[in-house]
């Protein structure tokens, strides 16, 4: 998902965002391909719980990254 890029060590970064009912923000994941910020962001939204979901691009060195989520 991640790849060490050749331009000092800087990743588009697609940051995967929730909000709960409670306003409560917290970042989920990031992603390298903006289309699999989207995938994982709709597999969130088909679960139906109270929160809100968004995708917001960053650009990040590989050592600044969370975890991503898989499957």
């Amino acid at each position: 998902m991640f790849r060490e890029s050749k331009s000092a060590g800087k990743l588009p970064c697609w940051e995967l965002w929730r909000q709960d009912d409670n306003g409560v923000r917290a970042l989920i994941a990031c992603f390298e391909d903006r289309q699999e910020a989207l995938d994982a962001m709709v597999r969130y939204e088909s679960r139906r719980h109270k929160q809100t979901y968004w995708i917001e691009k960053k650009s990040a060195t590989a050592s600044s990254l969370p975890p991503s989520t898989s499957g």
